[in-house]
């Protein structure tokens, strides 16, 4: 078993603390991504798992095991960094042979874990070339692979896609699914990129200041966020969101004077509260059949889907995710009709209320 488990961890650097008593448990064989905006200590806890990073304080637990004073070569983790660090004197085979080579293994050991995992990243073509002679999703999978030969319990990426352009960032992406599909070990993933956290994981971590804010399965995330950080952080284009005033138990009111009934559970009081609605979920027409109206000051039209910039007399524009032949155009005015069950409310510091209507959304 590789379960992971981390009690209370925590990181300071002399009397700054960044890893603020984290608690998770990872099951052995999930596939769990830890993201956040830069400088929320992804990376840090990461690298406090591996070992190559000393924890300030509490466990942790790799199977049955406390990890805390061992070595980072001694905890069955292998990792992969943004970075691909291929030895360029060495061909595909060496470098992924190095550290079992270094290890001491058998020739004949090492042969047959360097072309198995070749033949699951479909590098076998590829054994005698050089670093220089590889595109950069092919460097990335020979990084990968030489993970894979050392056999872990849990594999730990570090941003491993961000140097490759976007549609290699899609293709590896791909990769990866299939990898854990095929290999069905524990792996950890770092990013910054809501987008890729989305696609790969059974599980999300999201991280702000050194502290989880919710954990949970990426529809979770989306449909049941805890509070405006995640909504606003999981989703792209990422959520609307609209001051409003609580005029009675789940009746608000924007600046715009609207009056919209929110399907939350009812809370006594009143005050200002935050409105928020996915791209996606907002309904357009005709200017006088809307709940508000707006200005078109962008149309972004990018083929199948047309994303419409609403001037709303916000600070931000309000982004509304349209079908891709919608002939709505800069300067143009429209209506925006918001279904019930798509909104989401928030209270004065950023919690979220509970929805009466969204349970039927997820399985």
């Amino acid at each position: 078993m590789s379960d992971l488990v981390l009690k209370d961890v925590r990181k300071a650097f002399g009397k700054t603390e960044v890893i603020h008593g984290i608690d998770l448990h990872v099951t052995d064989g999930e596939f769990v991504v830890f993201v956040g905006p830069s400088g929320c200590g992804k990376s840090t806890l990461l690298r406090m798992i591996a070992g190559l990073e000393e924890i300030s304080g509490g466990d942790v637990v790799i199977g049955d095991e406390t990890v805390n004073d061992i070595a980072p070569s001694d905890r069955g983790i292998a990792m992969v960094f943004q970075s691909y660090a291929l030895y360029p004197h060495k061909d595909v085979y060496g470098n992924m042979a190095f550290a079992l080579r270094h290890a001491g293994e058998d020739k004949k050991l090492i042969n047959e874990r360097v072309r198995k995992a070749a033949d699951i990243l479909g590098l076998e073509h590829l054994l005698k070339r050089r670093p220089k002679e590889l595109s950069g999703g092919q460097r990335q999978r020979v990084a990968i692979g030489r993970a894979i030969v050392r056999d872990p319990e849990i594999f730990l990426f570090d941003e491993p896609l961000s140097n490759l352009d976007a549609a290699l960032r899609v293709q590896m992406r791909v990769e990866l699914l299939r990898l854990h599909q095929r290999l069905e070990t524990t792996m950890i993933y770092v990013t910054h990129d809501q987008v890729e956290a989305m696609t790969l994981a059974d599980r999300i971590v999201v991280l702000r200041d050194g502290r989880i804010e919710q954990v949970g399965t990426p529809l979770e995330l989306y449909h049941h966020p805890r509070n405006a950080f995640v909504a606003g952080f999981i989703g792209s284009p990422k959520m609307n969101f609209l001051a409003a005033e609580r005029q009675g138990a789940t009746t608000v009111t924007t600046h715009g004077s609207a009056q919209i009934e929110v399907p939350v559970e009812a809370r006594d009081g009143t005050g200002p509260v935050t409105l928020g609605i996915r791209p996606e979920h907002v309904e357009m027409v005709a200017p006088e059949e809307g709940t508000l109206s707006g200005e078109v000051l962008v149309a972004e039209r990018l083929g199948g889907e047309t994303y419409l910039h609403v001037d709303l007399g916000n600070e931000e524009p309000f982004v509304v995710k349209a079908d891709g032949g919608v002939m709505q155009k800069t300067g143009e005015r429209i209506g925006l009709r918001f279904p019930p069950q798509a909104l989401h409310l928030f209270d004065e510091d950023g919690t979220a209320f509970e929805h009466r209507e969204r349970h039927a959304l997820i399985a």
